[in-house]
């Protein structure tokens, strides 16, 4: 199946988007819970940044990357699984999109609007940030070449998800075990989406099902906070008790 108008322009509308978002995040107080606290010190406003930054690093992969390559990711992707390039390869076209959008404008919008009332929710796509940034930055170590992705996961993704650990570490609604929460919800993530491209792969599952799963897959990153978040105001409340 051929590559769509959408499956080929997205990461130019996300990185419209993101453009957007950051001139908010940055020139107004509209994603601000925190007025009278540093910007880089609120959950809220942390939680927005998350899908606006991102989306840099998805065009870096799908739009033009750091050597001037367009759509360079697709074939890397392929070529792990031990595939020819498109169109040879035969991984369903649709599973980029289905990994991508849902993951960052999916559930990237909905920790964003969940973050006013729920901070370590709101931050769950850093789990993103952290295991996708270590994938890219390990790839290149070994294979000591570039890759699509490498240059915003050293820049942007990695430094971004250490600031968020360090600067969410101390305060009573996130901690030092909210963020190995978001850690841990990022590799079961990352495990579920290989795990299922290797089925794929090796002939287990049919290609509509992978592309399924990466739809589904996000739930993990939102509910794995969720269920921290709650479990954490329990053992407050029978503490309390």
């Amino acid at each position: 199946m051929p590559f769509t108008w959408f499956d080929l322009h997205w990461p130019w509308i996300g990185l419209g988007l993101s453009v957007i978002l950051l001139v908010l995040l940055f020139a107004t107080d509209l994603f601000r819970s925190e007025p009278n606290t540093s910007r880089w010190r609120d959950p809220v406003w942390l939680a927005w940044l998350a899908p606006a930054s991102y989306m840099i690093h998805q065009f870096e992969e799908y739009g033009i990357d750091a050597l001037g390559r367009t759509f360079a990711f697709p074939d890397l992707l392929c070529a792990s699984f031990g595939m020819a390039p498109y169109p040879e390869c035969s991984v369903p076209t649709a599973t980029f999109v289905a990994i991508n959008i849902s993951i960052i404008w999916g559930a990237g919008l909905v920790c964003g609007l969940l973050s006013w009332k729920h901070p370590l929710v709101g931050l769950s796509v850093y789990a993103i940030h952290g295991t996708n940034s270590l994938s890219h930055l390990e790839l290149a170590v070994v294979t000591e070449t570039y890759n699509p992705g490498s240059v915003t996961s050293a820049v942007i993704l990695l430094p971004l998800f250490s600031w968020v650990a360090y600067a969410m570490s101390d305060r009573e609604d996130v901690g030092k075990s909210g963020i190995a929460t978001l850690f841990g919800a990022g590799i079961l993530y990352t495990v579920v989406l290989l795990g299922s491209l290797r089925l794929f792969a090796n002939g287990v599952i049919s290609g509509d099902v992978v592309v399924a799963i990466q739809v589904v897959n996000p739930v993990v990153v939102i509910a794995i906070p969720w269920l921290k978040e709650n479990w954490s105001h329990s053992s407050e409340v029978h503490h309390a008790d």
